[in-house]
């Protein structure tokens, strides 16, 4: 018994010490529920990316702290792992005090992360505004900085380092001149009411491809409109493999992107609409028999959702999409081989819990 005691009491003492060098925090979100889209069987899916995390802060003194994120991404419907890497949510260590905060590691993709604002379903889910070719929400090898916020304004710049082929027996990304390294910057201004954004993004090994984009919203009352532009040129590579969901080497292209969205919340209930139109032209090097020249063409979508709130951390969702692609190459280069619906609409369900 007197063993017991002693080794509990040596636990508290250890957990007592751990508390008091850091402060760490254990986080999750959860989300499932069923899609069903033209084309496609009924399957379950989620709406937000189910995650498990862990982030924490040491005091250093004097306003000053060292930071640290990990984050795991799974699918709850059937326990598997969402992407390739063990952290694939976030995986960095850094420092942050009055001149800001440096962090170093893996993290969210600058651009990506200011622009989804605009977007009232988060970029997730069925209801979520097209993607450019270019576009991904985390990069590796990065580091970024994030400065204090000046009278609603916050400066954010990243630098992303590229594989090294030269040296790895791989010259693949040597010899498309794709092996670049990359960098992003941002600017907010969020005050009150108003949301201003503006940023350009660079990733790495992307053949110097580059996507900038501008935007606003503004909330009366209980309503927020928001408006944005996203300019992608997409000169053939990404990440190392050719980028566009046509799977040709180096597809080259332009791509125009307009949302136009409004939300709209009272107590439990939230409404959620947008509008999106997106053009992709000047599409070079690919062998589909669909692009016939250097083509072009658009596609428009609609998208409405409704989410209760049932707590503080527990939602019940439904959203509703409808794109209309031009021609069956815009839905190809959209939507990948064996989807070349001139048309798609989408249904998706869930429920969704953070904690």
């Amino acid at each position: 018994m007197k063993k017991q005691l002693l080794a509990l009491s040596l636990l508290a003492a250890f957990a007592g010490m751990a508390h008091a060098q850091s402060n760490v925090t254990i986080y999750g979100l959860m989300d499932t529920g069923f899609i069903k889209e033209t084309g496609s069987d009924l399957k379950m899916g989620e709406w937000n990316s189910s995650r498990l995390g862990f982030k924490g802060t040491e005091d250093l003194g004097s306003g000053y702290k060292a930071t640290f994120q990990l984050e795991k991404r799974f699918y709850v419907n059937d326990g598997a792992k969402n992407g390739d890497l063990e952290f694939e949510g976030a995986s960095n260590v850094g420092l942050a005090g009055p001149f800001g905060a440096v962090r170093l590691g893996r993290m969210n993709e600058i651009a990506t992360e200011s622009f989804r604002r605009l977007d009232p379903f988060n970029q997730e889910g069925v209801g979520s505004m097209l993607l450019g070719s270019q576009r991904t929400s985390r990069v590796s090898n990065a580091t970024r900085y994030d400065s204090p916020t000046f009278n609603g304004f916050k400066f954010s710049a990243a630098y992303y380092l590229g594989k090294n082929t030269r040296d790895s027996g791989n010259n693949t990304l040597t010899s498309n001149n794709a092996d670049n390294d990359g960098f992003a910057l941002g600017l907010n201004f969020d005050n009150g009411p108003l949301l201003l954004l503006a940023n350009y993004s660079r990733l790495s090994d992307s053949n110097d491809s580059n996507v900038w984009s501008l935007g606003a919203s503004y909330k009366f009352g209980s309503v927020k409109i928001g408006l944005g532009y996203e300019r992608t040129d997409d000169k053939g590579w990404k990440f190392g493999s050719a980028s566009g969901k046509l799977k040709d080497t180096n597809i080259r292209s332009k791509q125009d992107n307009w949302i136009l969205s409004a939300d709209y919340k009272t107590g439990a209930h939230r409404i959620a609409g947008s509008f999106n139109w997106m053009k992709v032209k000047d599409v070079k090097g690919s062998t589909n028999a669909y692009w016939t020249r250097d083509d072009s063409g658009d596609v428009k979508k609609y998208s409405i959702g409704y989410f209760y709130s049932l707590s503080k951390r527990t939602t019940l969702y439904g959203q509703l999409a409808y794109s209309d692609f031009e021609d069956k190459a815009v839905a190809e280069f959209f939507r990948g081989k064996g989807f070349e619906n001139d048309s798609v609409t989408g249904v998706q369900v869930g429920i969704n819990h953070k904690f």
